[in-house]
């Protein structure tokens, strides 16, 4: 949780700064939309996924059982 925590306001600063900077510097709005997309994707991806290794660990091998779960129930 610690590491999370740290990566926090990097995250918010490339979600609001770089569309900032964009704006005053000139760019189609396309990257715009493009950017803050990226960094709200990020920010999201980040904040769902766990940090720790053994969390991320853990959480892979419940994706695991839960897909293999839903592979016997449709094969039915």
């Amino acid at each position: 949780m610690r590491d999370r925590n740290r990566s926090l306001p990097m995250i918010g600063t490339a979600t609001v700064i770089s569309p900032l900077f964009l704006v005053h510097s000139g760019a189609p709005w396309w990257a715009l939309t493009l950017l803050a997309t990226l960094a709200n994707a990020w920010a999201l991806l980040t904040a769902a996924l766990p940090q720790s290794s053994h969390d991320r660990l853990q959480w892979w091998r419940d994706r695991r059982r839960h897909q293999r779960l839903r592979a016997a129930q449709h094969a039915r």
